[in-house]
């Protein structure tokens, strides 16, 4: 790929053998008899190519293409440029990366202002949801009671449910009536009686999908903090004069877009998976209080309401 940098955007040709047949090039030019004045291109190619330098003549797939104050082009490699122009080409390498970056930059930011209508209606509907399914609202909505205290679940579920998140477990734990078979083995272990009723903690149940739980899928950062908020400031944006810091910073960004509403997507899927009745049943082992029971009922009972 060879890159032109012109005077407003950059110019890509795949073919060597264009740059070849431009009327200014020199694939011969003396350092020695011309001034460097710019360069104004880079190349990586396949297939090596000579230095455009006549006392050089090196293989190389990857340099530069220069011109000089009479008006001659030729191409040269990073070192021929720092041996035979010095202090000038290592100038003028930076000013060429940095407006290659800038060029770059602007190139991605005016083909992301195209999409915005479809990223923020891809927004909406992930929100919204859609087909008799919940969105993002919803899921999260529905996760602030089980991550925080006297949001609508009891307290002891939401501390359980932050230990889980913090160990990476799944499992519920739950005290049970022993068995008789495990009364008799306490009873052999310990060479004692074992008082009845005896009461043994085992797991009563798991509760998968709590990875939607965690601060990384939380939805409302993902769509509304980040990609709303961002995307209305990138509406607003004038991209032919903003600075090469804000270049930067808003291209970086944009590449990002993608992954944000891949990683939303994924949350709302894994969000709908945590939050139904069924998969959330075994945390209700850990309420007695007719109050906090009650409260708990009343919470998977909303689960079915959008």
């Amino acid at each position: 790929m060879i890159t032109l940098n012109g005077e407003k955007e950059l110019t890509r040709i795949h073919d060597w053998a264009d740059i070849q047949a431009r009327p200014d090039f020199d694939g011969q030019l003396d350092p020695n008899a011309h001034e460097l004045e710019a360069i104004i291109g880079s190349y990586a190619l396949r297939d090596k190519i000579p230095c455009g330098l006549s006392n050089c003549r090196t293989l190389h797939g990857r340099g530069y293409l220069v011109a000089t104050k009479d008006g001659r082009t030729t191409n040269i490699g990073k070192d021929c440029g720092r041996v035979y122009f010095g202090v000038d080409f290592e100038t003028m390498l930076s000013q060429f990366t940095r407006d290659i970056a800038a060029k770059e930059h602007r190139e991605r930011l005016w083909s992301f202002s195209f999409r915005l209508d479809e990223i923020n209606a891809s927004v909406a509907r992930m929100r919204k949801g859609g087909a008799g399914a919940p969105g993002a609202d919803w899921v999260h909505k529905k996760t602030r009671p089980l991550l925080l205290l006297n949001a609508g679940c009891p307290a002891p579920i939401v501390r359980r449910v932050v230990q889980l998140l913090r160990t990476g477990g799944d499992e519920v734990m739950g005290v049970r009536e022993a068995t008789r078979e495990e009364i008799e083995r306490e009873e052999a272990m310990s060479g004692r009686a074992v008082k009845r009723p005896h009461y043994v903690e085992a797991v009563v149940g798991r509760v998968e999908h709590l990875d939607a739980l965690r601060s990384e899928n939380d939805l409302r950062e993902i769509l509304i903090v980040d990609l709303e908020t961002n995307l209305k400031a990138f509406a607003g944006l004038d991209i032919d004069n903003l600075s090469p810091s804000q270049l930067s910073h808003w291209s970086k960004w944009c590449g990002g877009v993608e992954l944000s509403l891949e990683r939303a997507g994924e949350a709302i899927r894994m969000g709908r998976a945590l939050l139904t009745p069924e998969n959330l049943a075994p945390l209700a082992t850990l309420v007695s209080e007719p109050a906090e029971v009650a409260q708990f009922e009343a919470y998977l009972a909303g689960l079915g309401t959008t």
